[in-house]
């Protein structure tokens, strides 16, 4: 029974991988996409570059890509880091483009200032190539073994 029970766990798990290998390439073919109608925008902006709304569409569209970039990369590899990534330029695009307040902007700059607080005192250094949709079927021991091997090699 334990043997039915790992191996289903096993199926589970390579098709969880695989849905986020599709995710991922499907993200990329709409990154791909909207990069392909920035040129678009950059001529409507170019058209109508003294009116106040071109750059800050521009702009959006810019961010819009960039988001989509950092998504990708937690996709491919997700770590706090990635994360905290997406979030820091969620929260930058939200302070540049949307018509705020001024305690919506202090509570924004806050929110970064925390974020950036996170990523550099709480999350802890990891190992890339041992996790993620890319990478190979080592498991968590290996990675331990790995990296025990590597600290005494030093």
């Amino acid at each position: 029974m334990k043997k039915i029970l790992h191996k289903a766990r096993h199926i589970l798990f390579e098709s969880c991988n695989f849905l986020e290998l599709l995710m991922a390439l499907i993200v990329l073919t709409a990154i791909l996409a909207a990069c392909c109608t920035l040129g678009n925008s950059f001529l409507n902006y170019w058209n109508d570059r003294y009116a106040d709304w071109a750059f800050l569409s521009f702009v959006g569209h810019v961010f819009n890509i960039l988001i989509g970039i950092e998504f990708l990369k937690m996709l491919c590899q997700p770590s706090a880091d990635t994360v905290l990534e997406v979030l820091i330029f969620l929260v930058a695009r939200h302070m540049i483009l949307d018509h705020t307040t001024v305690i919506e902007n202090l509570l924004t700059i806050i929110s970064i200032g925390i974020l950036f607080a996170i990523k550099k005192y709480v999350s802890l250094p990891v190992r890339k190539e041992n996790y993620g949709i890319f990478s190979g079927d080592s498991s968590p021991e290996e990675a331990a073994e790995d990296e025990s091997e590597t600290s005494s090699q030093k």
